[in-house]
């Protein structure tokens, strides 16, 4: 075995991603991300500090003293591209 075959990988607890992914498989520990609050709000930057499989714990960048929320991969979408 190769040290690259023990990389972690997306979904991996320990995967630090893209800090401004530009595809899904980049999302990791420390990427921001977009996450939706709920039906009456609206898409909001968050960081991932947790993975576990395919549901990220993330951290509001604006209010980061929040509860840590869960969202599953598809439940995220980008940044746009540009300056974010």
């Amino acid at each position: 075995m190769t040290a690259a075959s023990n990389a972690p990988r997306p979904g991996d607890r320990t995967f630090v991603g893209q800090p401004k992914p530009r595809d899904p498989a980049e999302i990791g520990l420390g990427s921001i991300v977009l996450a939706h609050e709920g039906p009456d709000e609206g898409w909001w930057e968050a960081e991932v500090i947790g993975i576990n499989g395919r549901v990220f714990s993330l951290r509001w960048r604006d209010y980061p003293t929040q509860p840590t929320i869960l969202r599953k991969a598809g439940e995220l979408a980008l940044l746009p591209l540009g300056d974010a």
